[in-house]
């Protein structure tokens, strides 16, 4: 054999190694996937439609699997904050807070819908010596439900505004979804709740902001 059929071959060799090794390191998605991931780049993004379409099929499966106890957050939280969030949170930025899915059952205490901010607050028991207030709106402040999923990323998206505004469609959705249930509330109530708060700090208040929410009797048994 020639030296010049001798690179070729060597050539050709190394192509068809580069070619198994990418494809190797690809990862087989769905058409629904693929989908997805090309709408979130397209110049016509709808936040609302791109939501609309992940909302039952991926986001609220993921957040209702994520979702942490909250006789298991609060006090790992207490303890190490950092240690609770790697092991039971999430961030979506490097040194951002951490975000984090919690469940949780406890009695309301507190009402507010006068405020643009209103919310719902839930005393936990079984332990847990804090309140939670889950958020009713109309004025939401962060993103927490965008924060919790692992398959949102900035990266994926054309621009700042198309990720902020899955931030808002997100939120919109699981308050629309919930309304109902939260404006039905009363002092002294038993509540069980799903839902995402972010913490910067272990003092601060908690504000969740609710994708599941449910009456039940002093048995735990839905009403």
């Amino acid at each position: 054999m020639t030296k010049l059929g001798s690179r070729r071959r060597g050539a050709l060799v190394a192509v068809l190694l580069a070619s198994a090794a990418t494809v190797a390191g690809c990862k087989v998605v769905t058409i629904e996937q693929d989908q997805a991931i090309r709408a979130k780049r397209s110049l016509n993004f709808s936040a609302d439609a791109y939501v609309s379409r992940i909302w039952t099929a991926q986001a609220l499966p993921e957040l209702q699997h994520r979702a942490a106890p909250a006789r298991e957050l609060f006090p790992a939280i207490d303890a190490n904050p950092e240690d609770a969030g790697a092991r039971l949170g999430r961030r979506a930025s490097e040194g951002g807070a951490w975000t984090y899915v919690v469940s949780g059952e406890g009695v309301v205490t507190a009402i507010d819908h006068a405020s643009r901010r209103g919310t719902v607050e839930v005393a936990l028991g079984d332990g847990v010596s804090r309140a939670v207030k889950l958020e009713t709106g109309p004025v939401i402040i962060g993103t927490a439900l965008r924060d919790a999923l692992p398959f949102i990323a900035f990266d994926d998206f054309s621009d700042q505004l198309a990720y902020a505004d899955v931030g808002r469609a997100l939120t919109t959705t699981a308050l629309a979804r919930v309304k109902s249930t939260l404006e039905g509330l009363r002092p002294g109530e038993r509540v069980r709740f799903v839902g995402a708060f972010n913490l910067s700090s272990p003092g601060q208040p908690v504000f969740v902001t609710p994708v599941s929410i449910e009456k039940v009797a002093s048995d735990g048994v839905a009403l």
